[in-house]
């Protein structure tokens, strides 16, 4: 079954921005933006009596329960940011383990490095049943899950790195009692691990090139996938590609047969698709849902009740979704009916499927959760995690093409503010991080749209090497860092001042990751077309980038990414310095804000933003800095963010002449 792609949400876009301009919106302080939501990732037991969210409690996100008979709900736990130091972290995710018992995880002050607790969901019997790391790692230690397994319920299947730190081992944990036993021992290659639906270990993912062994030049870092038709069988050969540089072929779920396989493959395609696959034969069966202009596989939906396929999502420029199940496709049609103008998504449902919590929003509305009874034929309004905010007055987000200087189509998003005629504006250029295989979305960014409450417009570029737009758009960006990948963000600059969107002399740019690499390239690579720059966790030094690569020599993976996404550390030398914003920072003539969290295990602190700092300092260059010591790859908790983004404010305003607010800290927790 091939499916019919449409993109209905244009004209509600069109409608929503011509709405928007009618009159000015009202202000909003830093703190309704960047506080902590009332409730976040709610989630249904499994029999669907109960409703867990993280929520906010004395400045940092704690855990909640509710029983929806009859609404009472209760604390789980009790973090704080006046408390000792092993309180004063954020719960970072949650899920049931079963109707009695959750399992969440507490991050180690940015290093990624989770801690895993278990808890009752009133809150007694708390237990601790993995320690991460704490401080600055370079490598985070953690336990994921694999399965929930069902008819277990005293255990979890997770994976756990403490034996080798990129190929994890499998292990059953007792939630009670935090008892670990290895059922899976990795030989050395395998980087992940799937389940059937009886919670047996029966398909891999890996590099069987060899733990430690570097690769040859030119050779091609093989991706071979494994599988056994009982969990007792012999591991054999499924299938055979190159990581990089040979067809996709991401396993996504077993079907319910437990024998064929869910994959999303590009495999004679540019785009992924989703497949069924015959592990013992090693060939594609059915193709179930493909979209020429993007890709598709991990937007699949299953029912726990029977294993039948639901629904698959994707994203081009607006979100999309083909229904595979009738009677899901007539619920989902009388939701977007009841809620028209939004994206309308099943959050969680209950196993046996009766009851549902829907969430719906917008590029301008940050979400309201219903719940759905089956039973009773209902659906009620339940939360609004964010209901300080009125979408109308937010921004619209709109998608936008144009084409960069080779002719390559680029997509994006612009945002502009509301009640504004859309001309010679203050534009931020925000490009994203990643940088291959992510990219910007659309829906309701609370960033974008503070800075869009502050005057600005804001342009989103998935320039080429972005994720969701086919093979050869993430090909041709291979070892183009400050290349044509920046040249693709300042077309797209070009563009909006063409269009009479950017006022020339009030365009900023500031991105985080990658987009701090970007940013710091743009205003060395092309120093008069912005006025300011700020660089958020971002990467200067590309030979110190690959260095800290090469130190990881357990990981043939990360060294042939490095070397194959990036360049070769001695064969492109010359390339790698040249694209370097580091190495010329005599080129900068605009303010630049630098910012990093010390436990950041990505783009180290010490390797990054130390040698930015000290280069910086013997230069003329207007710089600030903000560094927190208990932050990492971005910052999490709540008075940091708010700390943060009230600097920015100041910033963007002092530079290209947006609006500030008097009320930056109003309402923080």
């Amino acid at each position: 079954m091939k499916a019919t792609i449409r993109s209905s949400l244009f004209l509600a876009i069109s409608l929503l921005a011509i709405g928007a301009q009618a009159q000015q919106a009202k202000q909003y302080s830093v703190s309704d933006f960047f506080k902590n939501s009332d409730f976040a990732a709610l989630r249904l037991s499994p029999n669907g009596e109960w409703m867990a969210a993280i929520g906010p409690y004395d400045g940092r996100r704690n855990l909640f329960t509710m029983r929806l008979s009859d609404r009472k709900a209760a604390r789980l736990t009790s973090l704080t940011s006046k408390g000792r130091e092993q309180d004063n972290r954020d719960i970072a995710f949650f899920f049931w383990a079963n109707n009695e018992r959750l399992i969440f995880g507490l991050d180690a002050d940015g290093n990624e490095s989770f801690s895993l607790y278990a808890v009752n969901r009133d809150g007694t019997e708390q237990r601790e049943l993995f320690r991460g790391n704490r401080g600055i790692v370079l490598f985070p230690t953690y336990t994921r899950l694999l399965d929930r397994l069902r008819d277990d319920p005293d255990h979890i299947l997770v994976t756990n790195n403490e034996r080798m730190k990129f190929y994890p081992d499998v292990y059953r944990l007792n939630i009670h009692n935090a008892r670990m036993t290895r059922v899976e021992t990795n030989p050395g290659h395998i980087l992940g691990w799937m389940t059937d639906w009886d919670g047996n270990v029966r398909f891999a993912v890996g590099h069987p090139d060899g733990r430690g062994r570097a690769l040859e030049d030119g050779e091609l870092l093989r991706q071979l996938s494994y599988y056994r038709p009982a969990p007792d069988a012999e591991w054999q050969e499924a299938y055979a590609t190159h990581e990089f540089d040979g067809p996709v072929f991401r396993p996504v779920a077993f079907a319910a047969d437990n024998k064929s396989i869910y994959v999303a493959t590009n495999e004679g395609r540019d785009t992924t698709a989703l497949y069924t696959f015959d592990p013992e034969s090693g060939q594609l069966g059915e193709l179930i849902v493909a979209d020429d202009r993007a890709d598709i596989g991990a937007g699949l939906a299953i029912s726990r009740k029977d294993r039948r396929p639901l629904w698959v999502s994707w994203q081009y420029e607006l979100p999309e979704k083909v229904m595979l199940d009738e009677e899901f496709a007539a619920l989902q049609a009388t939701i977007d009916g009841a809620f028209p103008d939004h994206v309308n998504q099943i959050a969680s449902m209950s196993e046996d499927e009766g009851r549902m919590l829907i969430y719906s929003g917008n590029d301008r509305d940050p979400g309201t959760y219903y719940l759905y009874d089956k039973a009773a034929g209902t659906i009620e309004y339940f939360a609004e995690p964010r209901s300080w905010i009125d979408p109308q007055d937010m921004s619209a987000m709109t998608p936008i093409r144009y084409e960069a200087r080779d002719g390559e189509k680029i997509h994006g998003y612009l945002t502009v503010p509301a009640g504004s005629d859309g001309e010679n504006l203050p534009l931020i250029i925000n490009p994203h991080g990643g940088p291959y295989g992510v990219r910007d979305r659309w829906g309701y960014n609370t960033e974008t749209q503070f800075l869009a409450n502050r005057g600005y417009a804001v342009m989103q570029i998935n320039y080429r090497g972005s994720g969701g737009y086919g093979q050869r758009f993430l090909d041709i960006a291979w070892q183009k860092w400050g290349l044509e990948m920046q040249d693709d963000i300042t077309d797209g600059v070009l563009w909006a001042i063409e269009q009479g969107i950017a006022d020339p002399d009030r365009i900023c740019i500031y991105g985080a990751s990658y987009g701090g690499y970007a940013t710091m390239a743009g205003i060395t690579k092309t120093p008069d077309l912005y006025r300011c720059a700020v660089n958020y966790v971002g990467v200067v030094d590309i030979l110190a980038l690959l260095d800290y690569h090469h130190d990881f020599r357990e990981l043939d993976y990360l060294q042939a990414w490095g070397k194959r996404a990036i360049g070769d550390r001695r064969a492109d030398r010359e390339r790698l310095l040249a694209t370097s914003p580091i190495n010329h920072l005599d080129k900068v003539k605009v303010p630049l804000y630098v910012i990093h969290g010390k436990r950041d295990p990505r783009v180290p602190h010490d390797t990054q933003y130390i040698p930015l700092i000290r280069k910086l300092r013997g230069t003329e260059i207007d710089y600030k800095t903000m560094v927190k010591n208990r932050e990492g790859h971005g910052f999490q908790k709540e008075g940091n963010r708010v700390g943060l983004y009230s600097e920015l404010e100041q910033f963007f305003a002092e530079h290209i002449g947006g609006r500030t607010s008097s009320l930056a800290s109003a309402g923080a927790r």
